[in-house]
């Protein structure tokens, strides 16, 4: 599989103990002693890398495997020096002084060990460094306990979709391998598999053990979005009989970004068609927008903070007002009560996208709860455009939940 020409990015996914580290760095030892290279090896905490990578791997491999082979070790700047001048490195992402030391080198080898725990810009930071020039072809490689699909390596890896940069990427020159513990028994204590690994929770296991992505996260917000049910071309015909009503707009007034989501809702269903998603901008900007492709005069469903947010001089009420726009009456909906009732109509398969409105997609399929609400500090620039969003969902079909009753704004 390594040898495929086309290959750039390998990943070995699966269970606890199954011998993932150690092929790697196996790999990694062969590739530097074929010519005059540099390899990096890195983790998102140095003090992980160093403990598990550094005394134990590296060691382990090189008696085992290469007990010939010269390989010096540099105890302060932590890599090793080949007879060939080959350099294999270690380093973690969470110190940044040495990552811009590290990152100031260039590699043919990346091994991103434990990337489950690796934020996906830091691994786009340091793939950037992938561009030494030497006699062997530059590869990533990759591993992980999976975790939940929410994660960017299930997306990459078997969804074949960054999810950062929203686009499909090539199914070539992404490939896995499976590698759980079962397939390691010779260097694994068999009570380990017995009475720890399926002793554990289901959830666990599942990842431990049998080296399967879950199929939800606790704390995922939107859970009962499903791309594959949600997202899809309208259908024309749909489009045609929608033609000359209303365009609907659900807006979110923030600053950076500041979203609204474009579409029609009829007989109980939600079509988006579109988005705008802008950074740094303001009410006046978003309405140069909406008008110029076309949404002049759309019942707006804004976020009722716009009453009172003022931008020059005017509320953002009265600035989408004077610009022709309609506002309806709006609620102020509990965060949780909003979320529910999107997840309701989800449910229900009262929503469609279409496949352009890529941000929304993202929040959708990537918002989630902390502290008990919806994050965002993780990723600033997630839940904005979903809470757009929601402001015309709840607005347009809502269920009291409880006796929890929201606030109608008068606009």
């Amino acid at each position: 599989m390594c040898a495929d020409p086309d290959l750039l990015h390998f990943m070995a996914i699966g269970g606890s103990r199954s011998g993932k580290t150690f092929d790697h760095v196996r790999r990694i030892f062969i590739r530097a002693a074929k010519c005059h290279s540099r390899h990096l090896i890195v983790r998102e905490k140095f003090n992980h890398v160093k403990t598990s990578v550094w005394l134990e791997t590296i060691p382990k491999v090189l008696s085992m495997c290469f007990p010939d082979l010269r390989a010096t070790p540099n105890k302060t700047d932590y890599y090793y020096t080949l007879a060939n001048g080959s350099e294999v490195w270690v380093a973690g992402l969470d110190d940044k002084e040495r990552t811009e030391k590290i990152l100031g080198k260039e590699y043919s080898t990346i091994y991103f060990n434990e990337c489950s725990q690796i934020k996906l810009a830091s691994r786009n930071m340091a793939l950037t460094r992938l561009a030494e020039k030497s006699d062997l072809k530059n590869m990533a490689y990759y591993d992980c306990n999976p975790p939940s699909k929410r994660h960017w390596t299930y997306w990459f890896w078997y969804k074949y979709f960054d999810p950062e940069a929203e686009v499909a990427v090539d199914s070539t020159q992404y490939q896995s391998i499976l590698m759980n513990p079962g397939d390691n028994m010779e260097n694994i204590d068999p009570e380990y598999i017995e009475k720890v690994l399926k002793k554990m929770p289901e959830k666990e296991r599942m990842r431990f053990l049998e080296g399967l992505h879950t199929d939800s996260d606790d704390g995922l917000a939107y859970y009962e979005f499903d791309r594959e049910r949600h997202v899809c071309e309208i259908d024309t015909e749909v489009l045609e009989n929608l033609a000359g009503t209303k365009y609907h707009i659900g807006m979110d007034f923030n600053v950076d970004p500041m979203t609204a989501t474009v579409g029609y809702y009829s007989k109980g269903t939600f079509f988006v068609i579109d988005e705008v998603f802008q950074n740094n901008s303001d009410t006046p900007r978003m309405c140069d927008e909406l008008i110029r492709r076309g949404y002049a005069g759309a019942e707006l469903f804004p976020d009722s903070t716009g009453k009172r947010r003022q931008t020059g001089g005017k509320t953002d009420f009265q600035e989408l007002r004077d610009r022709g726009f309609s506002l309806q009456g709006t609620t102020n909906p509990y965060q949780v009560d909003r979320v529910n009732n999107l997840n309701r109509l989800l449910k229900n398969n009262k929503i469609i996208i279409a496949p352009g409105c890529k941000k929304l997609i993202k929040d959708l399929e990537m918002v989630s709860w902390k502290n008990n609400e919806l994050d965002k500090k993780d990723d600033p620039m997630l839940t904005h455009i979903s809470d757009a969003f929601g402001y015309w969902t709840w607005a347009k079909d809502n269920v009291i939940f409880g006796s929890r009753r929201s606030k109608t704004v008068q606009l």
